[in-house]
């Protein structure tokens, strides 16, 4: 069985907006990265049932995409 994993952005007032659910992890790894594509916040690729942040990309300080966690 595939996990679900949830991307959420990080919105420059602080606030997460949920953005999509995602069955498996290559297919929610890609997802993320054409969001994060599209905007310069950053976003975190979560597995809800765990509570854990599996990736981020466009973290704040990171001037580059070496610094991502994807």
């Amino acid at each position: 069985m595939e996990r679900t994993y949830d991307i959420f952005e990080n919105m420059p007032d602080g606030n997460l907006l949920w953005r999509a659910a995602i069955p498996g992890h290559e297919a929610a790894i890609q997802k993320l990265r054409e969001l994060g594509a599209k905007s310069p916040n950053e976003f975190r690729l979560m597995h809800i049932a765990t509570n854990t942040v599996i990736a981020t990309i466009n973290t704040p300080g990171g001037p580059d995409a070496a610094r991502d966690n994807v």
